[in-house]
C-alpha cells in the first residue's frame, strides 16, 4: 500500500487491499476451524467466520469502488498535495530572481485519474513586465511538476498584488449577460428562386429579339420580289 500511495496509482492500491483482505480472511478461517475442533459444540463458529470474512470482502469492495468512481468525476486534489505544492511553489519563489515580491494566494485542482492538474494564484506587482511573469510562471511549473509526483499540469493566474482578493468563481460568464443570437442568413430557397426568375427573364427577352429579327427579314424579301 505504500507504493500504491507513493505513486498514486489506484491499480496497485487495490492490488494491494486484495492481498490484504486475503491474509485476514485466512486468519480468520483458521480461528474458526482451531475453535471447532478444541470446543465442544463450537459449530457456530463457521458461520461467524463466513460472515465476518463477508463483511471483510464487502468493506473493501465498497471502499475500492468508491476511490474509483471518485476519480473518473474529477474530485478535488486533497490536502496532502495541496501542502506539497504550495512547498514547492514557495522554494521555486525563493530561486527565481525578484520572486520574494511575488505571492502564493491559493491552490486548488482536480485529480483527473492518476494524474493532478493544478491551479495556482499569485499575487505580484502591478510593474512587472510580461518577461518576469513569464520567467516566474516557467519556474513554478517546472519546481512543482519535477517534485510533486503525479503532477501534470501547472496553470498559473497572476493578479494584482494591490488588488483585493477575487470572488472565486469570477472566470463562469455572469448571468447579467445575455446571449444575442447571430442573424439569420438568406435561405436557399430565396436565392434560388431570384436566380430562376432571372433567367425567365432572360430568356424570354431574346426570344422576343429572335421573333423580331425574323420577322425584319421576311418583309425585305417581299420588296425584292
Amino acid at each position: 500500500m505504500k507504493i500504491a500511495r507513493e505513486r498514486k496509482s489506484s491499480v496497485l492500491a487495490s492490488n494491494a487491499i486484495h492481498h490484504r483482505v486475503d491474509s485476514l480472511t485466512g486468519i480468520v478461517t483458521l480461528a474458526a476451524i482451531l475453535g471447532a475442533n478444541v470446543f465442544d459444540n463450537a459449530a457456530w463458529l463457521d458461520p461467524v467466520g463466513g460472515l465476518l470474512i463477508s463483511l471483510m470482502v464487502i468493506k473493501a469492495g465498497v471502499d475500492n469502488t468508491k476511490a474509483s468512481l471518485c476519480e473518473l468525476a474529477d474530485q478535488s486534489i486533497d490536502g496532502d498535495i495541496k501542502a506539497a505544492v504550495r512547498k514547492q511553489t514557495q522554494r521555486a519563489l525563493a530561486n527565481v530572481g525578484e520572486g520574494h515580491e511575488a505571492e502564493l494566494r491559493e491552490v486548488s485542482g482536480i485529480k483527473s485519474g492518476q494524474n493532478y492538474l493544478i491551479d495556482l494564484e499569485m499575487a505580484v506587482p502591478g510593474a512587472w513586465t510580461v518577461e518576469s511573469v513569464r520567467e516566474l510562471e516557467d519556474g513554478v511549473r517546472a519546481q512543482v511538476g519535477g517534485r510533486v509526483r503525479g503532477v501534470r499540469r501547472v496553470r498559473v493566474r497572476f493578479v494584482p498584488r494591490d488588488a483585493p482578493g477575487r470572488d472565486r468563481f469570477d472566470d463562469f460568464i455572469p448571468g447579467s449577460v445575455h446571449v444575442e443570437a447571430d442573424p439569420e442568413e438568406p435561405k436557399e430557397s430565396q436565392v434560388d428562386g431570384s436566380g430562376h426568375g432571372s433567367g425567365n427573364d432572360h430568356g424570354s427577352g431574346n426570344g422576343s429579339s429572335c421573333n423580331g429579327s425574323a420577322h425584319r427579314g421576311r418583309q425585305q424579301d417581299r420588296h425584292r420580289h
